[in-house]
């Protein structure tokens, strides 16, 4: 009489498990993805910023606002203004000077927010 391994039935069965997917039932939620940008990007529809890391400054870009004057507003996350521009459309500003930190940043509009969001100076 011949015994079969329980190792071979057993072995096959536990891979498949463990290279499945976890998939939520009904009641449950998927974790969300962690992207790599923060939750209000850089770059929006009204303002455009890029780092400029060897000189530890931020470039400013007024995107088309419909003709609208642009108001620039950076704070410290005590909530105390830092910068304020006023920006026409194309117009470019270095925000520069500030120290190492994470900022917050409001794009006004006339009496509308355009844009906020945040950014850090490393």
């Amino acid at each position: 009489m011949k015994l079969k391994s329980t190792l071979s039935v057993v072995y096959p069965l536990s891979c498949l498990l463990l290279m499945q997917p976890a998939v939520a039932t009904a009641g449950e939620k998927k974790p969300a993805k962690k992207s790599r940008t923060s939750s209000s990007p850089r770059n929006n529809q009204a303002v455009k910023i890029s780092p400029d890391a060897l000189k530890r400054t931020m470039h400013v870009t007024a995107k088309d606002n419909d003709g609208k004057e642009i108001d620039f507003f950076v704070f410290d996350l005590e909530g105390t203004l830092v910068k304020h521009f006023r920006m026409l459309e194309g117009d470019k500003e270095e925000i520069a000077g500030l120290a190492r930190g994470k900022y917050l940043y409001n794009v006004f509009a006339g009496d509308e927010e355009a844009a906020a969001g945040e950014f850090e100076i490393r």
